[in-house]
């Protein structure tokens, strides 16, 4: 759950189901364990030049060490590429938001480009923006490129001169792959800890050089520098394992949701739905029921009738099930 939200339903006493944001429900059986024995890292600086993590990285990744990047949170690496682009961006939409929001902030021109390998190739081709931004798979829709697909963009962008900055944060739920631009990826998603800000990524190396010399001293904790060093190691063999067990509960929610006269998509570890009712009204039925939903609106080019679940327990998704069934029955 983001947090304004906790601290919302926290000062009520409340633990609601959250089907808002988009964490992994299957964490890691020891987990709980090794963030207990972080802790003991919290009462140390961490090394500055974190020459360990970047090992880890690189050797649980295959990227050469002068690639690799990591910050507090994938988001600090989004807001890198922002930072040294000086004239325009094209953003594939509709996506997250904060893409446009760092746009906004660094005075670039946006130009919004729809879901569409054959647009975006059009679009880089005519228009050679200074920068692409492409989420993959996309945060709200779901939608997802194969390797070829990326390569093919990749590869046009190189033509072009176009920086490619592609964000990988829910790659582990879906088949992982490289591609030739500036990938950021984010450990918090698939271990299921939000709240512990870990992201990482391979940037060229001269971009890498220029995130090193201008980061901030420390940015990534001794705890969340712990769990990275623990968990990226076995990260293949933990999120093929996730992978499989997401992708069997996400069959079950869309075969139910369709039922439910819900039209729903969706490759990752979250679903976008829509079924013709206002998404606020769901929002506030089910928030009376203590489960939390995503209404998308605030996205480019959706609707008020479109909303955003996360992937599941199945028990915990026969709980929304039920209600969203309860709901469509009291509104039919």
């Amino acid at each position: 759950m983001h947090g304004d939200y906790y601290e919302k339903y926290l000062k009520m006493g409340l633990k609601p189901l959250d089907f808002a944001s988009n964490i992994n429900p299957f964490r890691p059986r020891d987990l709980h364990e090794n963030l207990i024995e972080a802790i003991e890292s919290a009462y140390y600086y961490p090394q500055n030049s974190y020459r360990s993590l970047i090992e880890v990285i690189s050797g649980s990744t295959g990227w050469d060490s002068e690639n690799v990047v990591f910050g507090n949170g994938s988001i600090e690496l989004i807001e890198f590429f922002f930072r040294m682009l000086r004239k325009d961006v094209a953003i594939v939409q509709p996506t997250f938001t904060e893409y446009e929001r760092f746009a906004r902030i660094y005075g670039l021109r946006v130009y919004n480009v729809p879901w569409s390998v054959e647009r975006i190739l059009e679009f880089i081709d005519g228009r050679s923006p200074e920068g692409i931004v492409i989420c993959n798979p996309n945060n709200p829709t779901g939608e997802f490129f194969r390797k070829a697909v990326m390569e093919e963009i990749s590869e046009t962008c190189q033509r072009r001169n176009v920086k490619l900055m592609v964000d990988q944060a829910f790659i582990d739920f879906v088949k992982p792959h490289d591609v030739d631009a500036f990938q950021i990826r984010s450990l918090t998603k698939i271990l299921g800890i939000p709240g512990l800000r870990f992201g990482y990524g391979c940037f060229p190396e001269e971009y890498a050089r220029k995130f090193h010399d201008t980061r901030m001293p420390w940015s990534v904790n001794g705890v969340a520098k712990f769990v990275a060093e623990k968990y990226l190691p076995r990260l293949g063999t933990f999120s093929r394992h996730v992978r499989a067990r997401i992708k069997t509960e996400r069959r079950h929610l869309v075969r139910s949701l369709r039922k439910l006269g819900f039209e729903c998509r969706g490759k990752a570890n979250f679903l976008l739905c829509e079924g013709g009712f206002h998404a606020e009204d769901i929002f506030k039925f089910l928030e009376r029921k203590n489960i939390l939903i995503r209404t998308c609106s605030d996205f480019r080019w959706l609707t008020d009738s479109h909303f955003r679940i996360a992937v599941k327990k199945r028990d915990e998704n026969r709980i929304l099930l039920r209600e969203l069934e309860v709901f469509v029955q009291e509104n039919a």
